[in-house]
């Protein structure tokens, strides 16, 4: 197993990773207010896919490898990015950056869900069920305080759209047990290429029609090139220093990022309860690791389940 090299590089990479992906609901915010949601996961992806096949140009060697991984690329394209970000984009219309990014954390909840259902080998034991209690719970503190102040139904549109996408990336990251890719940074770069292309018949032209905001193409530059290409290139890099416990603490770190950028940068609304709310989803989430899965014949499974999570080239929470 992996030494966990919890100091230096793969402190500041963690870093990296949590910033990269919790600063991207409030540009997504910023460039929703003169975008259609289409437009802006599109050029997110388009963006995000250039710069990172630029850098994979340099850093891969060979095509062999598209022989086998053609199959995880369109898997991971599909699942794993165009309808996952895509729906969380269409969420953000109505749900502010915060809350978005908590609703974004359960993500590894539900990937305990479709793994229970699909995988004989990885079914939940009784303190994964009481982590994943624990997780629900978080959030429903979190959604109920603003309920009773916004909850209308544009409100519920959009905690359902955020709600479909986190099990869309769930069902992708148990797809990695079937589609493992030999080349994880080739396959992640094409894979946002392939999704940026599916999203082309959902762009909104009149968005191009008129001069764009400088904080508008700004935001959706950063999105494609910090939050999606250097996302990737930092995660990538962290899983070739630290094991999968370690970088599993991204998943703790990015509604806090998330919450924090928004209320800093969007002046959104911060609650007290939101404190106790992140500790519940932060603690249901580790409740879940140390518990682990059960196999068919009553071993433990977790720790080969989080090494495989690693392996997957679709978009993290």
């Amino acid at each position: 197993m992996k030494p966990d090299q919890s100091t230096g590089s793969s402190i500041f990479l963690l870093g990296v990773f949590a910033l990269c992906r919790g600063s991207a609901y409030s540009l997504t915010t910023v460039a929703l207010a003169t975008m259609s949601a289409g437009t802006v996961t599109f050029l997110r992806l388009g963006i995000g896919a250039l710069a990172l096949l630029a850098w994979a140009a340099f850093a891969v060697r060979g095509y062999r490898w598209l022989l086998r991984d053609w199959k995880p690329i369109l898997v991971f394209a599909l699942i794993g990015n165009s309808l996952p970000n895509g729906l969380i984009t269409l969420g953000q219309k109505t749900v502010p950056s915060g809350l978005a990014s908590v609703m974004m954390a359960l993500t590894p909840l539900f990937a305990a869900i479709v793994a229970h259902m699909c995988l004989e080998n990885e079914k939940l034991t009784s303190r994964a069920v009481l982590g994943m209690a624990s997780g629900f719970g978080g959030v429903f503190v979190i959604v109920y305080t603003r309920g009773t102040i916004s909850l209308d139904a544009g409100m519920v549109y959009g905690l359902g759209a955020l709600t479909l996408a986190s099990i869309c990336i769930a069902i992708s990251i148990v797809a990695v047990r079937f589609f493992r890719p030999a080349n994880q940074l080739g396959t992640a770069a094409l894979s946002l290429l392939v999704a940026a292309v599916s999203l082309i018949p959902f762009i909104n032209l009149p968005d191009f029609a008129t001069q764009m905001p400088l904080d508008v193409i700004y935001s959706c530059v950063a999105l494609g090139i910090i939050c999606t290409a250097l996302g990737w290139i930092s995660m990538l890099e962290l899983s070739k220093r630290a094991n999968a416990a370690f970088m599993s603490a991204v998943n703790y770190l990015i509604p806090v990022v998330g919450m924090t950028i928004g209320a800093i940068l969007l002046n959104e609304d911060v609650f007290w309860t939101d404190i106790p709310a992140v500790i519940l989803i932060v603690g249901g989430t580790m409740l879940m690791r140390a518990g682990g899965t059960c196999s068919a014949s009553g071993g433990r499974v977790g720790e080969a389940r989080e090494n495989a999570l690693r392996s997957i080239p679709a978009r993290s929470i």
